[in-house]
């Protein structure tokens, strides 16, 4: 039975990690998934392969993948696909603004070519704006580090805050920019 369609909009990151993939890699087995993370997905977002293997029977059951038995190097296995509820669902996922969602904009980021430069861009302004909120209470607290005792330890990750979301906010500047210009 497929799922509402409220319902299915509302993806867990896993789920639209794998939709994701599905859109990009086209029909795959759970092994060509798994080895496609490794490659490419990995150093974003990187699911247990347990995990993996028992949620793509689920967006089956759910109507987001279809899946038909396939031939593979190791024999007859399921390959899966997104089915169009499953690209709409990714779609919403997609171009919705969630504010402190770092690890989803992260991987929206990655998957980026599956949407607009324009609702990629609304995500890089948030992360800017949450960025900037980080920031500057770092700069608060710093303003009330004694860099005496146990504060003079707690300085060094005040410092590394505060040095991370200064880079952050000149490399989303330069993400931004380029979405702005378009590929080349």
């Amino acid at each position: 039975m497929v799922k509402a369609s409220p319902a299915v909009a509302r993806l867990t990151t896993t789920e639209a990690a794998v939709l994701a993939l599905l859109a990009i890699e086209g029909e795959r087995s759970a092994y060509d998934l798994v080895s496609a993370v490794e490659r490419s997905i990995g150093h974003i977002w990187s699911p247990a392969q347990s995990g993996l293997y028992a949620l793509l029977p689920r967006l089956v059951r759910d109507g987001l993948a279809s899946s038909r038995s396939g031939r593979g190097s190791r024999g007859a296995r399921p390959v899966y696909r997104i089915a169009p509820a499953g690209r709409a669902a990714l779609d919403a996922w997609l171009e919705e603004v969630e504010p402190g969602a770092t690890d989803a904009f992260f991987l929206k980021l990655f998957v980026g070519g599956l949407t607009s430069p324009d609702a990629t861009l609304g995500l890089v302004e948030q992360f800017q704006v949450d960025v900037e909120a980080r920031l500057e209470r770092l700069l608060e607290i710093a303003k009330t580090n004694s860099n005496r005792g146990h504060d003079w330890y707690h300085r060094h990750l005040i410092v590394y805050g505060i040095e991370r979301s200064e880079f952050e906010l000149a490399w989303a500047d330069r993400v931004a920019r380029a979405l702005r210009r378009g590929p080349r």
